[in-house]
């Protein structure tokens, strides 16, 4: 006894089998894309990898020593040293004599009359003024802010005495 299959019955089968397995596919794509919305994408937990080792790599080896770092005692207090007051050569050594000597940056070089002459014909408060202030590229002070007025007075005092 044979059973033979007739073309009608076969394709009326593969095409049941055939929805079944396109509904069951259509299913569990919607229940994957419902549950990947949970989770974050690949990219971003590529990306929070990524930040998490270059902290890592980045980190500083110790602590820096801040007063603010309530972590870090300091065993001494800072010792405040009351320092003397600086001739106005030693003043022109320490902050003026690097741009003053060599003429950078337009500054007029140390001894040069011709250079000076304008500057001094307006007078010694605006040659102080200017010295503290700062004027162009120049900073206050000459860049050492700890100077008080008058040690900076007498450097400008020692740069005029210079003039040939």
């Amino acid at each position: 006894m044979e059973h033979k299959v007739s073309d009608a019955e076969f394709y009326k089968i593969f095409s049941i089998l055939s929805v079944i397995i396109i509904v069951l596919a259509i299913f569990i794509a919607i229940l994957s894309n419902v549950f990947a919305g949970y989770s974050s994408s690949g990219e971003d937990n590529y990306k929070s990898e990524l930040q998490s080792l270059t902290d890592q790599r980045t980190q500083p080896s110790g602590r820096t020593n801040l007063a603010s770092n309530p972590s870090v005692k300091q065993a001494q207090k800072p010792v405040v040293v009351a320092s003397k007051k600086l001739s106005g050569q030693e003043v022109y050594n320490a902050a003026c004599m690097s741009c003053h000597a060599s003429g950078a940056a337009g500054a007029p070089m140390t001894g040069n009359k011709d250079q000076w002459s304008e500057r001094v014909s307006k007078g010694k408060d605006t040659l102080y003024a200017s010295a503290i202030n700062g004027i162009g590229v120049m900073p206050a002070k000459g860049g050492i802010s700890t100077l008080s007025d008058d040690e900076v007075k007498s450097a400008v005092d020692y740069l005029i005495s210079e003039i040939n």
